[in-house]
């Protein structure tokens, strides 16, 4: 499975990387972002938990 994770949804992007911060406690970041704005991040403690998180923030903010 690769550190790096990218998708189109909901005419958001979703990233989801490694977190630097985390070196030693492997976390992964996300963040869902238009037009070069980042309207949503977060950390969680799997890559599948983080995709999940922001799938769940691009829904919402798609709703808004």
């Amino acid at each position: 499975m690769s550190d790096f994770y990218e998708e189109d949804l909901l005419s958001y992007t979703i990233y989801v990387e490694v977190s630097a911060a985390y070196r030693y406690n492997p976390a992964f970041s996300w963040s869902v972002c238009k037009d070069n704005i980042e309207y949503d991040s977060g950390l969680a403690f799997s890559k599948d938990d983080a995709i999940a998180e922001a799938k769940a923030a691009a829904t919402k903010l798609s709703s808004e």
